[in-house]
């Protein structure tokens, strides 16, 4: 599977590039949301997108969501934000799970 990772924290990033790929995974990383979107609103993009909040997560999320033209892209949130307010904002951005 061809997977995205948007993190900027590099000890997360190569922790979850390095689990991935040895799990059979083609993954890419980017280091911010414009790039995340470059990669993922292309016809044969990656599927499954890893996206840290802090780098315009629900704003990607808005934006795949909002192009009705691509293949379904499954998107998680990666955060430590708990407030009842985020969970909301994050939820209302449309990622598959928080």
């Amino acid at each position: 599977m061809r997977i995205l990772i948007a993190e900027d924290e590099m000890m997360s990033l190569r922790l979850l590039q390095e689990t991935l790929v040895r799990a059979g995974n083609e993954v890419t990383a980017v280091e911010n949301g414009r790039l995340a979107l470059e990669h993922l609103c292309p016809v044969d993009g990656p599927r499954l997108a890893l996206l840290h909040w802090e780098m315009n997560g629900p704003g990607v999320c808005r934006e795949v969501r909002k192009r009705k033209e691509l293949s379904y892209v499954y998107m998680v949130l990666l955060t430590s934000k708990e407030s009842k307010e985020d969970v909301v904002a994050g939820l209302e951005s449309g990622p598959m799970i928080t």
